[in-house]
C-alpha cells in the first residue's frame, strides 16, 4: 500500500510541475517530488524500479 501511495505521489508531482505553476509552488512540489523520490529510493531493488 505504501509503494502505491509514493508512486501516485511521484505522478502527482510531476503533472502538476508540467503545468507550470508559479515559481513558489513549483519549488514546493520539487521538494515534495524529492522526497517521494528518496523514500522510493530506500524501498529493496525490486520494488524501488516500480516507484
Amino acid at each position: 500500500m505504501q509503494l502505491f501511495i509514493q508512486r501516485q505521489n511521484i505522478l502527482f508531482f510531476q503533472k502538476q510541475l508540467a503545468e507550470q505553476p508559479s515559481e513558489s509552488q513549483r519549488r514546493l512540489l520539487l521538494t515534495l517530488l524529492a522526497e517521494e523520490e528518496a523514500k522510493a529510493g530506500s524501498l529493496p531493488g525490486a520494488l524501488r524500479a516500480l516507484a
